[in-house]
């Protein structure tokens, strides 16, 4: 896992190496274990653009000098820098050695400039991998940008006609004097519903994403638009497989353990991140088979809050399982995190379980440098509520909405993670939608009435209901025909998934140079699992039912059937007590920069409501808070400059339990 960044002129103006050196060290987390870079001069027999090429390594296969980057093919007219790994690598490389072509390390980078001699921009359909590269053919001058088919690995890009900027991460294209740092206001409704903001675009005027599955093109004749070079397919209705129940969860079984095989290649220490959920717990179970030494796992509890505690569960993984265990229990200082988890994201994000990926990640760097998880399990086999909610909606006489509406509100208020009150709300939150509807009203933050009466008038004015949902609406406007399940699956792949949960686990993980892997992302898998009816994934009011088919045998049944639990913090304890005078202090200042855009009386309503116990706004306060203090470091400067200060001081940990189990 790395960083890469660089630098392509058409006019053929030099690019100042200081501006290319700053670039790498704002990446510098990324691959703390060197650098390397490459100057591009005009030949004026083929191009006269100019460049430059960074990259800051992870060393984790081929820990020598001749994998360091960029890389070249043998003559040297072919460079890549590559952030990821490539799992089918060794097959690639074979068959490339066997047409003649000549390797000077053992990387699984070195094939990506040999697999583009041969199949040129067909060469990512040969990719297995998580992946984003920047390849520079000097022969037909041309740059390419790709990303892999899910997203795992961030680049961002941008053109101003001449000159393009790129970069894992948005810092390093901030840093560069010719581009302008300008908020994109027109986002900010998008930012305020889902937390984030859709694929292609970003908070910065002009940056853009590369969106997964896509490359892009740059030569003489400018900027191509993105490209797709893969799609998945969803199976049309329920005969969509003539694969038995029993031959599917084998085949299931086949695919995850070979996707487990492919991501243990390291030359360094590797180990797991165990929650004790269905889907780490197999990843876990799977890498036990597969190594020969005991699995290192990792987990983290709460001091503050049992219901969040995942230590017990994560225990009988690790018991079942035989691992070389560690639990810490931490107390995390949210607020002295809040500005360093910000500069790693570069934009707000209203995702506040990236506190624990970052605890967890920064714990478990002390013993390993990678770690595999079990992240895309949900995303894959249906396992988040709100896909069975929709199911059941599906099914609910529209006259019973209205009814479960008025019951939800007279229930008592229970703030732990399985607060009844707090389900049943949103289950039957607007019983005049549709189900699609209130499926987006689920992953909303913010509905528009609200963000309409939150904006500025001005703003306000400029939002349009179909735009403002258009980067959810069109991946299930895409699928239109397809049963149910599968429109909102897609619909997800293509959202969330890239757009939350990935960027969560990148940013906290390389915050701390550690790589992480995710099997149940492995496209044999997803590939597989789409082209399986819907019933086989939610059987009933059973999510993930053909994953637990398939590992009925494999795990204890205390984990087999436990409840979904996601991972995050206890927000709503948080804010009514240790956090509450900063929430106050800080979002309801008369020097609040959200009073540039946002209803400042409507926040401060948002906010007593939370403190009284009215209303549960942890998320919308999480969101607002983070979005605060981002206005205040863009303001300063500080999000495209060197991060200056250590986080140790900010995580207290309360206890640490190695355990091996034998």
């Amino acid at each position: 896992m790395c960083g890469i960044c660089g630098v392509i002129d058409l006019n053929g103006r030099p690019v100042e190496t200081t501006v290319g050196q700053c670039m790498m060290t704002l990446l510098a987390h990324r691959g703390p274990d060197s650098t390397g870079s490459l100057v591009i001069e005009p030949e004026p027999s083929k191009t006269r653009m100019t460049g430059f090429l960074g990259h800051c390594r992870l060393e984790i296969i081929d820990l020598s000098e001749a994998a360091r980057q960029p890389l070249p093919n043998e003559d040297k007219t072919i460079w890549v820098v590559f952030n990821g790994e490539i799992y089918n690598f060794q097959e690639l490389r074979d068959e490339l050695e066997q047409r003649g072509h000549l390797f000077r390390s053992g990387s699984d980078t070195e094939t990506i400039v040999h697999a583009y001699e041969v199949f040129g921009d067909d060469v990512l359909q040969h990719l297995d991998g998580m992946f984003a590269f920047a390849l520079w053919d000097a022969r037909r001058g041309r740059l390419l940008l790709a990303r892999d088919r899910t997203g795992k690995k961030p680049l961002f890009y941008t053109f101003d006609g001449t000159r393009l900027t790129f970069a894992s991460e948005i810092k390093a294209i901030l840093a560069c004097p010719w581009v302008e740092r300008r908020i994109a206001a027109g986002q900010i409704p998008e930012l305020l519903t889902f937390g984030y903001v859709h694929t292609p675009q970003t908070m910065f005027e002009g940056i853009l994403q590369v969106p997964p599955a896509s490359y892009i093109v740059l030569d003489s004749h400018g900027l191509t638009a993105p490209r797709r070079y893969w799609h998945l397919t969803f199976a049309a209705g329920s005969n969509g497989s003539t694969m038995s129940l029993t031959a599917a969860a084998a085949h299931i079984r086949t695919l995850l353990t070979g996707a487990v095989a492919r991501r243990l290649i390291s030359d360094v220490p590797l180990g797991a991140m165990l929650s004790g959920g269905l889907d780490s717990s197999i990843v876990v179970g799977l890498m036990t088979q597969l190594m020969q030494e005991p699995v290192r796992t990792f987990t983290i509890g709460w001091v503050d809050d049992l219901s969040f505690d995942e230590r017990p569960y994560a225990a009988i993984a690790a018991r079942h399982f035989k691992t070389d265990h560690t639990e810490f229990v931490v107390k995390a200082d949210a607020i002295a995190l809040m500005e360093s988890l910000l500069w790693h994201h570069d934009q707000p994000y209203g995702d506040s379980s990236a506190i624990p990926t970052y605890l967890v990640s920064r714990l478990a760097k002390q013993q390993v440098t990678v770690v595999l998880n079990g992240d895309g399990g949900d995303e894959v086999f249906a396992g988040y509520y709100r896909f069975r909610g929709a199911m059941m909606a599906s099914r609910v006489p529209h006259w019973l909405t209205f009814v479960g509406h008025a019951i939800g509100r007279c229930l008592p208020r229970n703030q732990g993670y399985y607060s009844i009150r707090r389900r049943f709300e949103r289950f039957f939150d607007d019983p005049k939608a549709s189900v699609e509807e209130r499926f987006l009203s689920w992953i909303s933050l913010f509905n528009l009435a609200s963000i309409l009466s939150m904006l500025r008038h001005d703003l306000a004015a400029q939002v349009h209901v179909e735009d403002l949902h258009a980067g959810f609406t069109r991946w299930i406007a895409a699928t239109n025909g397809l049963p149910l399940l599968h429109r909102l699956l897609n619909a997800n792949f293509m959202t969330y998934l890239p757009d939350d949960l990935h960027v969560k686990m990148d940013r906290m993980s390389m915050a701390n140079a550690l790589e992480t892997r995710s099997p149940m992302l492995d496209t044999a898998v997803v590939e597989f699992v789409a082209s399986l009816p819907p019933e086989m994934k939610i059987h009933r009011t059973q999510m993930k039912y053909i994953l637990k088919l398939a590992f009925r045998d494999f795990l204890p049944p205390a984990l087999l059937n436990r409840k979904k639990h996601g991972f995050s913090v206890p927000l709503s304890d948080w804010f009514r007590q240790q956090l509450r005078p900063y929430v106050e202090e800080t979002l309801l200042s008369p020097r609040a920069r959200l009073r540039e855009y946002l209803d400042q009386d409507i926040i401060r309503r948002l906010v007593q409501e939370h403190i009284d116990g009215i209303q549960q706004h942890r998320y919308r306060l999480w969101l607002l808070l983070t979005f605060e203090v981002w206005l205040r470091m863009f303001e300063a400067g500080t999000l495209w400059k060197p991060w200056p200060r250590p986080m140790d001081q900010a995580i207290d940990i309360a206890d640490v339990t190695q355990q091996r189990y034998t």
